[in-house]
């Protein structure tokens, strides 16, 4: 196999290992963010409350992203390749916890912007770009030390790792469509209640039509 082929293959399992938090995080954040606007109309939150936001368990943001125990002994690591996994799961975890603070500050930045009638959309753009720019370059670090464990492993090394991956890539297609098709049936829902609304509106506009519509060939009084 090319050297080009085992890089791609590499960055499925940076994909699979740890872009998939970034993104999680990034997509999160994007909806809080979204809510927040759309809900800027609402009475602002007291300056003396807390502005923070809310956060995965810790048992989740420890696990999440770690390579199975049952996959790491099946691997038969040595010391070195050992210390290199160790890195990259510890620079997963280091990406993690500067995620969660880049989101709790934006969190907080976005609650005072809307603390005023002077919000400013611009400025909370602003802000998510910033914070956007910190969560990639945190995540370009982190694909360098999965890169650097990659290259110490041997061929039948690679060979459990990129079953592994495969199998996580096939239950994450699944899940992904799986939730395409829950989200598609709950609009068709929607669309149904719709429709049934405009037809009932419409059937009650013609009742009232008629009942207000003199009979045909009915004699008016003279003048």
């Amino acid at each position: 196999m090319r050297c080009f082929d085992l890089r791609s293959l590499l960055a499925l399992a940076s994909l699979l290992l740890v872009s998939v938090s970034a993104s999680a995080q990034n997509g999160s954040l994007m909806l809080r963010s979204s809510n927040q606007l759309n809900q800027s109309s609402q009475p602002a939150a007291s300056a003396g409350a807390p502005a923070t936001a809310p956060s995965a368990s810790p048992l989740a943001v420890e696990s999440y992203g770690r390579l199975p125990d049952s996959l790491i002994e099946g691997l038969v690591l040595d010391s070195a390749q050992k210390a290199k996994l160790d890195a990259a799961h510890e620079a997963r975890r280091k990406m993690w916890n500067t995620n969660r603070v880049a989101r709790q500050a934006e969190y907080a930045a976005l609650t005072k912007e809307l603390s005023t009638d002077k919000f400013d959309p611009r400025e909370v753009i602003a802000l998510r770009k910033k914070t956007r720019a910190k969560i990639d370059a945190g995540f370009d670090d982190v694909q360098a030390t999965w890169l650097a464990f990659w290259d110490v492993l041997n061929p039948a090394q690679r060979k459990i790792l990129i079953g592994y991956m495969r199998d996580q890539h096939a239950v994450q297609g699944k899940a992904s469509a799986a939730a395409s098709a829950e989200r598609s049936a709950a609009r068709a829902k929607q669309q149904a209640a719709l429709d049934r609304a405009e037809a009932r509106a419409a059937a009650q506009g013609g009742s009232t039509s008629s009942a207000t519509t003199a009979p045909a060939g009915a004699v008016t009084s003279p003048k």
